[in-house]
């Protein structure tokens, strides 16, 4: 099998263990990748509802467009990082050069501009499409680059780890100080309130990738691409037709898409499920906010800690099943039993996001079982693909909720809104996200990169 394996594929196999300090650095990177990420699934759609003044429905349709318009920009970037190589390496570049538009972009997504409707509408969808492409030219590489910095297949579930400890620690962050950074910088004025808030997110950013640029260096480097094959269009639409020939990623593919619709369909609709179904609740909102991103948070931080020990796979499978249950439970509560929504709620998100570094550990998994199945290393186009889940998920989801809201009547001006609106938040909030859980973990019963199968792969691929 190794002999359809190219001679640079095989050049480091004995490579010392990846630091912890590069696993903190690398982690580092995400806290202000995920500043972003976070702003958006956990703020965006109340900023742009109840803040900036547009209609739910609308908001929603935006969500969706942009999407799709992310569909085509995630595996392009992915087939570009595929066939860059540099002094710095194949994906470290695009962080070095895409750093600062990015956080420009995600300030002006967050400005609300003096003009008409139409032109507000406008600009949110100009803004929102640059914040998107700018981000997808800056988290592709970086997710891509965990690739590059191990083989170990335990050792990339750990890397994930920090990984995603990290960047679940900027949810805790984003969640817990948005609104209070808003009061205090509007001083009443909650459109400029939320404007600076952004600024300042955006330095934190800056700094972040900065230093995960300066302090992780690429390990090891993509097996070399054939100039005939290099850079023209024939030869990504090839990369992507072979790509979906792989039956693991195929599997992995359609169920992290429901996996992301889901999270997004709870990140979206906390606001206002903890306003409208929860009650007497709204003082509380940035508790329940708080305590729920730190659930998610140590669940993704030990993740490693808790799954390793396991074989990883049937772990996944067996999470999607609870966490489904769990989120099910409080569509048949009543809206006064707070605490317990919120215990089931933390408990949920813990499980949930300690899936998240599993999900892009098997991701590494299986560009390692297409290098075995055609030679070919596509980490770039691999985790473009994966990012497309994420985006996916957060555009369907985000649309799904805001549609609702929309075709409900929800009128961000009313101290109380409409029974369909609360019937119908506390459906997309509970029992719709249970559901999709269970059928994420039943197309998930169809991978089966077990974990002797994954020490096959690195034995033929690496010599381990």
């Amino acid at each position: 099998m190794t002999s359809c394996i190219e001679v640079s594929t095989l050049q480091q196999v004995n490579k010392p263990q990846l630091s912890r300090r590069t696993m903190f650095n690398y982690g580092v990177g995400d806290f202000g990748n995920n500043i972003i990420w976070h702003m958006l699934g956990l703020w965006l759609a109340y900023f742009y509802t109840d803040i900036y003044g547009l209609p739910a429905s609308h908001v929603g349709t935006m969500y969706l467009v942009l999407r799709v318009f992310d569909a085509v920009t995630d595996p392009l970037v992915g087939f570009w990082v595929d066939r860059t190589q540099t002094k710095h390496g194949s994906c470290r570049p695009f962080i070095l050069y895409g750093t600062v538009p990015l956080t420009i972009s995600f300030m002006m997504v967050f400005y609300v501009p003096d003009i008409n409707e139409v032109g507000k509408l406008v600009y949110a969808y100009f803004s929102f499409a640059l914040l998107t492409l700018t981000y997808t030219i800056v988290n592709v590489p970086f997710s891509a680059m965990a690739g590059f910095l191990t083989h170990d297949s335990d050792e990339r579930t750990h890397l994930q780890s920090y990984r995603f400890g990290l960047g679940m620690l900027a949810s805790v962050f984003v969640s817990s100080s948005t609104l209070v950074l808003a009061d205090f910088f509007g001083q009443g004025d909650i459109q400029r309130g939320f404007f600076l808030t952004a600024a300042l997110f955006a330095v934190l950013i800056n700094v972040c990738l900065f230093y995960c640029f300066s302090t992780v260096k690429e390990r090891f480097h993509p097996t070399p691409i054939q100039k005939s094959n290099k850079n023209n269009a024939k030869g990504w639409i090839d990369d992507l037709i072979s790509a979906f020939k792989n039956n693991q990623l195929v599997v992995l593919f359609l169920a992290n898409i429901i996996f992301f619709i889901t999270l997004t369909l709870k990140g979206t609709t906390t606001v206002y499920y903890v306003q409208n179904v929860l009650i007497n609740a709204e003082d509380k909102l940035i508790q329940f906010m708080t305590f729920g991103t730190i659930g998610a948070t140590l669940g993704a931080a030990l993740s490693a800690w808790m799954w390793t020990r396991f074989d990883k796979v049937r772990a996944y499978k067996i999470l999607m099943f609870f966490c489904g249950v769990l989120s099910a439970i409080p569509y048949w509560l009543p809206g006064s039993a707070y605490q317990v929504i919120m215990v089931l709620g933390v408990v949920s998100s813990f499980l949930s996001l300690s899936m998240v570094p599993l999900i892009w550990s098997m991701l590494s998994d299986v560009v390692d079982f297409e290098k075995l199945r055609n030679g070919k290393d596509k980490s770039g186009l691999f985790f473009a693909l994966f990012l497309f889940t994420l985006k996916v998920g957060l555009g369907v989801g985000g649309a799904i909720s805001l549609w609702v809201l929309g075709s409900t009547g929800y009128d961000a001006n009313l101290v109380e809104q409409n029974l369909s609106v609360i019937n119908s938040l506390n459906f997309i909030s509970t029992l719709l996200p249970g559901l999709l859980f269970i059928g994420s973990g039943i197309i998930m019963l169809f991978y089966n990169l077990n974990k002797e199968k994954r020490q096959a792969m690195r034995f033929a691929l690496y010599g381990e």
